[in-house]
């Protein structure tokens, strides 16, 4: 499907709008921290939007006495998140940990091969957090089977037209040294909504959350600046497995 974009210098340009997208977030609130621009803006551009969120996010309380209580909260606060998104399915898998194994590899398979996305977004395999990098590279091996027959996947085989790493608070791409380059989503018209989603939603961050609207600020703006608009969101694309056939813009 194609669309007519105006850019910041007033161009009309035809614009292909991926019919479906799907985010692996490795904690509620990654979905909208690192993607939440991107899925309002596609959203609204007319692509299916689809969350897998991976863990339950068991350590992010800043407070003991959220500890006991944190799995439920931050399963409330997704569900709050994802319906502001408009996300069209949220697939909340609730692991207290995860490992690149054939488990984890099988099922991840398995749910590319069943929503069949037109574009994929995952965290960076470089990223600090344990739990991100964790993600990443099962996301990563996934696509890689979700192309072939392992897994029982013989008449199932699914290519997407585009995989991106994302960038995430613990993993910031100024310095990470792939050589390979930086795609910027303008998130212009949907910076403030997702900011206000963030602050509305994810009331048990609220304590780190200075922290974390620190980075988001900077890093929409140096993105912003990199693509030359006001707030963006930065993508790399990774082509070993996935011919680039969908630009994000």
């Amino acid at each position: 499907m194609k669309i007519i974009n105006i850019d910041s210098n007033g161009i009309e340009l035809p614009v292909v709008v991926p019919d479906s997208i799907l985010v692996f977030a490795p904690h509620p609130d990654d979905e909208l921290l690192s993607t939440g621009g991107t899925i309002l803006k596609y959203k609204n551009w007319g692509s299916k939007i689809y969350v897998v969120v991976v863990s339950s996010g068991l350590g992010g309380y800043s407070k003991d006495e959220y500890q006991n209580k944190i799995r439920e909260i931050r399963k409330k606060e997704l569900d709050k998140s994802t319906r502001l998104l408009c996300v069209d399915k949220t697939i909340f898998l609730e692991f207290d940990e995860i490992e690149p194994s054939r488990k984890y590899v099988k099922m991840f398979t398995e749910i590319i091969r069943d929503l069949r996305p037109t574009i994929i977004l995952a965290p960076h395999p470089f990223d600090a957090h344990r739990t991100h990098r964790n993600t990443a590279l099962i996301a990563r091996e996934a696509v890689y089977h979700s192309q072939g027959r392992a897994y029982g996947g013989a008449g199932k085989e699914w290519i997407p037209f585009g995989y991106y790493f994302y960038e995430t608070l613990s993993c910031k791409f100024i310095n990470v040294e792939t050589g390979h380059k930086i795609i910027v989503c303008d998130i212009s018209d949907y910076w403030a909504k997702k900011m206000e989603i963030f602050e509305e939603v994810y009331k048990s961050q609220l304590e780190m959350l200075e922290r974390v609207k620190t980075w988001a600020i900077s890093s929409a703006k140096m993105s912003g600046e990199m693509g030359r608009v006001k707030w963006g969101e930065p993508f790399i694309p990774d082509t070993e497995f996935v011919n680039l056939k969908i630009i994000l813009i």
